[in-house]
């Protein structure tokens, strides 16, 4: 009989009277060590960035106007604003002909120039670069991964008392494993969310926009209210990062928790007492079948028939003793193996079911 079949044809009368008869007691024990990675700052980063996109491609813009008095031979344009301002200041004009032209001696000249250095984008500036230094030392200070180690410890103790008669038990079993917090978003594992991050604020500071305030003065705290910040939703979004940032900066990347837990769980006692039974009845199996093979009576009945009803000699029929002594053990061998292997199935889903567990205790 296979083990399968052993197991499918398990008396549930027999088993609920072994169980009944059984005085068990189980202890289950679960340490839990768990490291704790502080990757808010990776969802803050990806909302901000599509936000920063939108002023780092379209940024503000203002025109510069600048005005000098030049001698009239560098004066490049004349303006509405030159004629007026040499209205006003006549002690610019060098003569006056007779038919009225004007010759002036110096004049307003005016320069219009498109800037983009202004607070609001300095303030981006400033922020995509503290951006990029609280990345880097984000991912230099610890590893960003969350995960816990797991340690399960079951002690078992059962005695079983029929008549006379007494079985005691005593099974122990370890288990640990790791379990790692699947950050995953969007279909994405958290070390590709992290190459995003890094590709897109090195864009960023490689950007025209970036590159052109290079020599402008960096934004410090506080940061100045101004309409465009406290409205434009781009903006509203760039100084909500920049308070984050100052407020993340100074917080550990990572922190160690350790829990000690005692399970109390009737099923698992249930299963570890249906063990039980399984180990007292294979020891039983094993009983009978070694009763069988050295009962002398039935050793005794076979050589004699075997003897009185065919010719053969005594060194032949010692080969084939031997031949099927060892055919037999093998047999004995292959069944004890199924027995073995349904202990370790059972232990095996025991496991399983742990994980399980642990899972939903999340």
């Amino acid at each position: 009989m296979n083990i399968v079949d052993y197991l499918n044809n398990l008396n549930k009368d027999k088993i609920t009277k072994f169980i009944e008869s059984t005085s068990s007691n189980i202890s289950i024990k679960r340490n839990i060590e768990k490291q704790v990675s502080d990757t808010t700052w990776i969802d803050m980063v990806e909302e901000s960035i599509p936000y920063l996109d939108n002023i780092i491609r379209n940024p503000r813009r203002f025109i510069v106007q600048e005005e000098n008095i030049v001698p009239i031979e560098k004066a490049k344009v004349v303006t509405e604003e030159s004629i007026r301002h040499l209205a006003q200041n006549t002690n610019l004009i060098q003569e006056v002909h007779d038919d009225g032209t004007v010759i002036p001696l110096k004049l307003l000249n005016v320069y219009r120039e498109e800037t983009i250095d202004l607070y609001e984008n300095r303030f981006i500036k400033s922020l995509v670069d503290n951006l990029y230094m609280f990345v880097q030392n984000k991912l230099s200070e610890s590893d960003q991964k969350s995960f816990a180690k797991i340690t399960n410890n079951v002690s078992y103790e059962g005695i079983q008392k029929i008549k006379n008669a007494q079985v005691k038990i005593t099974l122990n079993l370890e288990s640990s494993y790791h379990d790692e917090v699947n950050a995953s978003k969007d279909g994405h594992t958290l070390d590709e969310r992290i190459e995003y991050i890094r590709d897109v604020i090195g864009a960023f500071k490689n950007s025209t926009f970036i590159k052109g305030l290079k020599e402008s003065s960096p934004v410090r705290s506080p940061i100045r209210k101004t309409n465009v910040i406290l409205k434009e939703p781009n903006f509203i979004k760039a100084l909500e990062l920049w308070e984050y940032l100052e407020k993340n900066n100074i917080k550990p990347v990572t922190s160690i928790v350790k829990e000690n837990k005692e399970i109390k769980d009737p099923l698992i006692k249930e299963k570890y007492d249906l063990a039980f039974f399984i180990n007292d009845d294979a020891l039983k199996d094993k009983e009978s079948v070694e009763k069988a093979v050295y009962n002398e009576a039935i050793i005794s009945k076979l050589i004699n028939d075997f003897v009185f009803s065919a010719q053969i000699k005594e060194s032949e029929f010692k080969k084939i003793i031997t031949k099927e002594f060892r055919e037999a053990n093998k047999r004995k061998e292959r069944i004890y193996n199924n027995i073995r292997k349904c202990f370790q199935d059972f232990f095996d889903d025991f496991e399983k079911n742990s994980k399980k567990a642990n899972a939903i205790l999340k």
